[in-house]
């Protein structure tokens, strides 16, 4: 287990420094005054990687969310089992490309849009750009701490399990208390810690390297029950949706 906690430590670390460095942007390049831009080439339209970055990042989620919706269905309580800590890791892995990863970072990209202004990013859509691939460091911060290296050392589940079984009020409550009960290894029902303290670890870590971020223990506070509020939210499209899919696509 000790190979395992180091690699995946090294590997989000540099996960993290690629998105956070690619988010601060680069300072634009000043010219010598005696050089003169260069001409473009007859018949070549000029090229624009900010937006072919853009619409690389976008048929990815489109692809991945169209995974999610026509793929397999999270698993029912009655397909539980505990998990290896390789399976545990197993599960960080998948959810490091997942849609809901990427549609987390936004959600909270366009959060902190709302009710702050950094001034240590750009304004209007250059801004908003920088914004969600620090958060969609951050998001990979917390799939790492809350699906793999907490639930490991406290012998806890990362997964949801859906509860069709459940009259439909008890059914919507269920799912959304996911977010602060789950399953231990032995099979009881137990406060998420993983979910919550997987949080407030992935926001502490963040403080390194956001820049203009205001630190200290009332920001991840606010974090993490904004986090579980959005949680609980795709716990109910988790919950609910393969209902709503048989009927539309019968499948």
């Amino acid at each position: 287990m000790k190979e395992v906690v180091s690699w995946s430590m090294n590997f989000i670390l540099v996960l993290c420094l690629c998105c956070a460095a690619w988010a601060q942007g680069t300072p634009p390049h000043q010219p010598d005054a005696d050089q003169l831009p260069s001409a473009p080439q007859p018949g070549t339209p000029p090229s624009s990687p900010q937006t072919g970055a853009f619409n690389d990042v976008k048929k990815m989620v489109k692809s991945e969310i169209h995974s999610a919706i026509m793929g397999p269905s999270y698993p029912t309580l009655d397909n539980w089992r505990p998990l290896t800590t390789r399976e545990k890791f197993n599960v960080f892995l998948e959810h490091t490309y997942s849609p809901r990863t990427f549609a987390n970072a936004g959600v909270n990209a366009i959060k902190d849009k709302l009710t702050g202004d950094n001034r240590e990013y750009e304004r209007g859509a250059m801004g908003l750009g920088q914004l969600y691939g620090v958060e969609l460091a951050t998001s990979e911060t917390d799939v790492f701490f809350e699906r793999f290296l907490v639930p490991s050392l406290l012998r806890q589940d990362p997964r949801y399990f859906r509860n069709p079984d459940l009259p439909f009020f008890r059914r919507v409550a269920y799912s959304m208390s996911r977010v602060v009960t789950t399953r231990a290894d032995n099979g009881r029902e137990t406060f998420n810690a993983s979910r919550v303290l997987g949080g407030a670890a992935s926001q502490a870590v963040s403080d390194l390297y956001v820049p203009g971020q205001r630190q200290g223990m009332y920001p991840i506070a606010n974090r993490v029950l904004f986090d579980l509020a959005v949680d609980s939210g795709f716990n109910l499209v988790h919950e609910f949706w393969p209902d709503v899919r048989r009927k539309l696509f019968h499948r």
